[in-house]
Protein backbone atom coordinates (compact mmCIF):
# COMPACT_ATOMS: atom_id res chain seq x y z
CA UNK A 1 0.00 0.00 0.00
CA UNK A 2 1.46 3.61 -0.59
CA UNK A 3 -0.81 6.61 0.96
CA UNK A 4 1.59 9.92 0.07
CA UNK A 5 1.38 13.35 0.73
CA UNK A 6 1.28 15.39 -2.27
CA UNK A 7 1.70 19.19 -1.53
CA UNK A 8 -0.52 20.34 1.61
CA UNK A 9 -2.58 17.19 1.96
CA UNK A 10 -2.03 14.03 3.51
CA UNK A 11 -5.01 11.45 3.29
CA UNK A 12 -6.58 11.23 6.30
CA UNK A 13 -7.58 7.75 7.31
CA UNK A 14 -9.81 6.85 10.37
CA UNK A 15 -7.66 3.48 12.12
CA UNK A 16 -10.52 1.27 11.73
CA UNK A 17 -10.80 1.40 7.67
CA UNK A 18 -9.07 -1.15 6.33
CA UNK A 19 -6.43 -0.35 2.82
CA UNK A 20 -5.58 -3.26 1.44
CA UNK A 21 -1.50 -4.09 0.16
CA UNK A 22 -1.12 -2.47 -3.20
CA UNK A 23 -4.10 0.49 -2.96
CA UNK A 24 -2.62 3.67 -3.51
CA UNK A 25 -3.97 6.83 -1.68
CA UNK A 26 -2.30 10.25 -2.65
CA UNK A 27 -3.28 13.89 -1.58
CA UNK A 28 -6.28 15.17 -0.44
CA UNK A 29 -8.45 11.93 0.39
CA UNK A 30 -10.27 11.18 3.71
CA UNK A 31 -11.34 7.47 4.30
CA UNK A 32 -13.77 7.05 7.28
CA UNK A 33 -14.29 4.69 9.88
CA UNK A 34 -15.03 1.10 8.71
CA UNK A 35 -14.50 2.05 5.07
CA UNK A 36 -12.20 -0.56 3.00
CA UNK A 37 -9.97 0.12 -0.12
CA UNK A 38 -8.92 -2.96 -1.19
CA UNK A 39 -6.11 -4.57 -3.63
CA UNK A 40 -4.81 -1.85 -6.59
CA UNK A 41 -7.36 0.61 -5.80
CA UNK A 42 -5.82 4.39 -6.82
CA UNK A 43 -7.37 7.38 -4.54
CA UNK A 44 -5.62 9.77 -6.26
CA UNK A 45 -6.51 13.14 -4.27
CA UNK A 46 -4.63 15.59 -6.34
CA UNK A 47 -7.15 17.81 -7.74
CA UNK A 48 -10.07 18.30 -4.99
CA UNK A 49 -11.13 16.35 -1.89
CA UNK A 50 -12.25 12.64 -2.37
CA UNK A 51 -14.28 11.77 0.76
CA UNK A 52 -15.23 7.93 1.17
CA UNK A 53 -17.62 7.56 3.78
CA UNK A 54 -18.25 5.43 7.23
CA UNK A 55 -18.53 1.69 5.86
CA UNK A 56 -17.78 2.30 2.01
CA UNK A 57 -15.38 -0.24 0.03
CA UNK A 58 -13.78 0.55 -2.92
CA UNK A 59 -13.01 -2.52 -4.66
CA UNK A 60 -9.78 -4.40 -6.18
CA UNK A 61 -8.71 -2.40 -9.11
CA UNK A 62 -11.15 1.00 -9.06
CA UNK A 63 -10.17 4.20 -9.71
CA UNK A 64 -11.20 7.22 -8.11
CA UNK A 65 -9.99 10.89 -9.16
CA UNK A 66 -11.34 14.33 -9.75
CA UNK A 67 -10.76 16.83 -11.46
CA UNK A 68 -11.05 20.60 -10.47
CA UNK A 69 -14.50 21.81 -9.39
CA UNK A 70 -15.80 18.19 -8.99
CA UNK A 71 -14.75 16.86 -5.98
CA UNK A 72 -15.94 13.06 -5.26
CA UNK A 73 -18.18 11.92 -2.65
CA UNK A 74 -18.74 8.09 -1.36
CA UNK A 75 -21.04 8.06 0.87
CA UNK A 76 -21.87 5.85 3.60
CA UNK A 77 -21.90 1.76 2.77
CA UNK A 78 -21.56 2.53 -0.95
CA UNK A 79 -20.11 -0.53 -3.13
CA UNK A 80 -18.16 0.66 -5.64
CA UNK A 81 -17.32 -2.71 -7.46
CA UNK A 82 -14.03 -4.17 -9.15
CA UNK A 83 -12.46 -1.91 -11.73
CA UNK A 84 -15.00 1.23 -11.75
CA UNK A 85 -13.56 4.49 -12.22
CA UNK A 86 -15.84 7.54 -10.22
CA UNK A 87 -14.38 10.29 -11.32
CA UNK A 88 -15.90 14.37 -9.76
CA UNK A 89 -18.66 12.43 -9.06
CA UNK A 90 -21.45 11.98 -6.10
CA UNK A 91 -22.38 8.68 -5.16
CA UNK A 92 -25.16 9.03 -2.05
CA UNK A 93 -25.47 6.64 0.90
CA UNK A 94 -26.19 2.18 0.24
CA UNK A 95 -25.82 2.78 -3.70
CA UNK A 96 -23.81 0.19 -5.73
CA UNK A 97 -21.84 0.53 -8.70
CA UNK A 98 -21.16 -2.84 -10.25
CA UNK A 99 -18.36 -3.92 -11.51
CA UNK A 100 -16.24 -2.12 -14.49
CA UNK A 101 -19.00 1.28 -13.90
CA UNK A 102 -17.81 4.40 -14.96
CA UNK A 103 -19.66 7.68 -13.32
CA UNK A 104 -18.08 11.23 -14.93
CA UNK A 105 -17.66 14.54 -13.60
CA UNK A 106 -21.08 16.15 -11.74
CA UNK A 107 -22.77 12.89 -12.11
CA UNK A 108 -24.79 12.10 -8.68
CA UNK A 109 -26.27 8.55 -7.72
CA UNK A 110 -28.97 9.13 -5.18
CA UNK A 111 -29.46 7.04 -2.45
CA UNK A 112 -29.88 3.13 -2.86
CA UNK A 113 -29.58 3.36 -6.65
CA UNK A 114 -28.16 0.65 -7.90
CA UNK A 115 -25.60 0.66 -11.25
CA UNK A 116 -25.44 -3.15 -13.29
CA UNK A 117 -21.92 -3.91 -14.24
CA UNK A 118 -20.49 -1.88 -17.31
CA UNK A 119 -23.09 1.05 -17.00
CA UNK A 120 -21.40 4.56 -17.89
CA UNK A 121 -23.12 7.05 -15.69
CA UNK A 122 -22.27 10.38 -18.50
CA UNK A 123 -21.59 14.08 -17.43
CA UNK A 124 -23.80 15.66 -14.60
CA UNK A 125 -26.11 12.82 -15.39
CA UNK A 126 -28.48 12.02 -12.24
CA UNK A 127 -29.66 8.71 -11.40
CA UNK A 128 -33.04 9.05 -9.36
CA UNK A 129 -33.09 7.10 -5.72
CA UNK A 130 -33.90 3.66 -5.50
CA UNK A 131 -33.76 3.60 -9.33
CA UNK A 132 -31.79 0.40 -11.34
CA UNK A 133 -29.63 2.12 -13.91
CA UNK A 134 -27.58 -0.12 -17.12
CA UNK A 135 -26.03 0.63 -20.35
CA UNK A 136 -23.93 2.80 -22.19
CA UNK A 137 -24.79 5.45 -21.77
CA UNK A 138 -26.74 4.05 -18.36
CA UNK A 139 -30.41 4.58 -18.55
CA UNK A 140 -32.99 3.87 -15.77
CA UNK A 141 -34.78 1.06 -15.78
CA UNK A 142 -36.87 0.66 -13.15
CA UNK A 143 -37.10 0.81 -9.29
CA UNK A 144 -34.88 -1.29 -7.50
CA UNK A 145 -36.24 -4.44 -6.00
CA UNK A 146 -36.41 -4.95 -2.13
CA UNK A 147 -34.31 -8.49 -3.04
CA UNK A 148 -31.84 -6.17 -4.81
CA UNK A 149 -32.12 -3.32 -2.37
CA UNK A 150 -31.44 -6.29 0.59
CA UNK A 151 -28.10 -7.36 -1.16
CA UNK A 152 -26.86 -4.21 -1.72
CA UNK A 153 -26.71 -3.96 2.17
CA UNK A 154 -25.28 -7.67 2.63
CA UNK A 155 -22.56 -6.74 -0.26
CA UNK A 156 -21.70 -3.42 2.17
CA UNK A 157 -21.92 -5.93 5.46
CA UNK A 158 -19.38 -8.46 3.94
CA UNK A 159 -17.36 -6.15 2.76
CA UNK A 160 -17.30 -4.18 5.95
CA UNK A 161 -16.45 -7.38 7.60
CA UNK A 162 -14.06 -8.55 5.57
CA UNK A 163 -12.06 -5.57 6.22
CA UNK A 164 -12.07 -6.32 9.85
CA UNK A 165 -10.87 -9.95 9.34
CA UNK A 166 -8.12 -8.86 6.95
CA UNK A 167 -6.82 -5.96 8.73
CA UNK A 168 -7.25 -8.82 12.07
CA UNK A 169 -5.11 -10.82 9.92
CA UNK A 170 -2.28 -8.40 9.05
CA UNK A 171 -2.99 -8.72 5.45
Amino acid sequence: MGIFRLNDYSPIIDPSAYIAPGAQIIGNVEIKANASIWFNAVLRGDNEKLLIDEGANVQDGAVVHSDPGYPVYIGKNVTVGHNCVIHGCKIEEDAVIGMNGTVLNGAVIKKQAFMAAGALVTENKIIEERMLAAGVPAKELKEASSNLLERAQEGASFYRNNGKRYKENRI
